[in-house]
């Protein structure tokens, strides 16, 4: 196994990022925790992406600072899946790093084969290539120079250890553990024979729930949307790395705003399609945010996903851009919905009637409103050229001096007394100009009904 070990030594400070500094400076003790532990558990969701052994928790004993915390990433299972670990920006710890910074996290990192001496790496502060051991005596090596300073054991056995005359910790691994023991304990040595990989570790690793819900709890009132951007971008990591952890896409999911003493405001955010992606997620939650105003402040935000669909994975082609421009257009029409409204961004749909103008729907942009197509029969042939332009009414003219197609006859309506019947050419008038006109077989007499631009 080869265990990464993410150290946050700012995380008590830095989760609490999403409210004022002055409430945040005089926020109550216990508030302050719970922030800071359910921060943890958010990032805790955001790691499974890269693993699915996370396992998170204090950074240490009192030795060390207060208010850190700590994840560990088992990700020597994944190395055939991400790649290399160092080496170029694409690299799975390089990756790592840029979107903890992202999200505004200052941190460290170690890599060992055991979960202690990657944290202890990681405490030493050094270049990501520098505090990297992939094999057991690899650690060794790199842990034998380094002071005792860094070892999670409490304060009073550090400075027993440093009074006997020790100074590093290759000195005190020289020492034979019955000895260690009998004089510091059985969970020195235990401590010490986890740390060099003598003896297992047992981790309790993070299991997603069944139902996305993940909460933000401020230390003061929040009055402008633009300042709940930020804490909420950290709540759409974790669902994006809740969702790729179990292989799942949402097409909805919704943001509720807490108020004290009040109603939560609930904003539903939906997608044309399935998918999973954080940085997609926050575009469209920055555009509900714009287009509301906050009845009273808010004092925690909120993420719900309670329905997890199948993802759509789309084949792309290697020399085509097809699918890559209908993404961008799809992103486009969920901006738009998320900006202007479910019900003000339509969609055209044909409809089963033969008549020009009743052969097509409007139909609001949502996922749910859409209709299946129907697949064309196999060997069918091409339809008729029809134009996306039709006129309200069709309009009386002469007849046109030049036909270039046609007659295409559509009789149809008898049921519902709007029966037509006519002949449908494509023409050309004098300026050039390509129309789509009909010859009534009924009240006779020539129309134009669309045209093409």
């Amino acid at each position: 196994m080869l265990w990464l070990c993410i150290l946050l030594p700012r995380f008590a400070l830095e989760a609490s990022a999403g409210g004022p500094p002055q409430a945040a400076q005089a926020a109550q003790a216990a508030q302050a925790a719970r922030t800071a532990r359910a921060a943890l558990d958010t990032l805790a969701l955001w790691a499974l992406q890269w693993s699915s052994q996370v396992s998170h928790g204090p950074a240490g004993t009192d030795a060390h600072e207060s208010g850190s915390a700590a994840l560990w990433l088992e990700i020597g299972a994944n190395r055939a899946l991400f790649g290399p670990l160092f080496g170029h920006d694409g690299a799975l710890c390089e990756r790592i790093a840029a979107s903890l910074a992202t999200l505004g996290f200052s941190h460290r990192t170690g890599l060992a084969p055991t979960p202690q001496g990657a944290a202890l790496l990681a405490r030493a502060d050094r270049p990501p290539h520098s505090a990297a051991a992939v094999t057991r005596s690899q650690l060794q090596q790199q842990l034998e120079p380094l002071p005792l300073e860094l070892l999670a054991l409490p304060r009073a056995h550090l400075a027993a250890l440093q009074d006997s005359g020790l100074r590093c910790i290759g000195e005190l691994l020289a020492l034979p553990m019955a000895a260690i023991a009998r004089r510091f304990g059985p969970d020195t040595s235990l401590y010490l024979q986890r740390l060099i990989g003598e003896a297992h570790e047992p981790m309790r690793m993070v299991q997603p729930p069944p139902r996305f819900a993940s909460r933000c709890e401020f230390a003061g009132p929040v009055t402008d949307t633009t300042a709940l951007l930020f804490p909420l971008q950290r709540l759409l990591a974790g669902l994006q790395g809740y969702l790729r952890s179990l292989d799942r896409a949402v097409q909805r999911y919704t943001l509720v705003l807490e108020h004290h003493r009040q109603a939560a405001t609930r904003l539903d955010v939906g997608l044309a399609r399935p998918g999973r992606d954080g940085a997609q997620f926050l575009v469209l939650a920055r555009e509900r945010l714009a287009a509301i105003v906050l009845s009273a402040p808010v004092h925690a935000l909120k993420v719900e996903a309670h329905e997890l669909l199948q993802p759509l994975v789309v084949q792309t082609e290697l020399f085509s851009r097809e699918t890559q421009q209908l993404e961008q257009l799809q992103q486009v029409l969920d901006r738009l919905t998320a900006r202007l409204g479910a019900t003000a961004v339509h969609r055209l749909h044909t409809a089963a009637d033969h008549r020009p103008e009743r052969a097509w729907r409007k139909t609001v942009a949502h996922p749910a409103a859409q209709p299946a197509a129907s697949p064309a029969p196999h060997g069918a042939a091409p339809p008729p050229r029809r134009p996306c332009w039709l006129l309200p009414e069709p309009q009386r003219i002469a007849m046109p001096r030049e036909l270039l197609a046609g007659p295409e006859r559509i009789e149809s309506g008898w049921w519902d007394s709007a029966d037509i019947a006519r002949d449908y050419y494509l023409a050309r008038e004098a300026s050039g100009a390509q129309l789509w006109v009909f010859h009534d077989l009924r009240g006779g007499g020539w129309h134009v009904h669309g045209l093409w631009a």
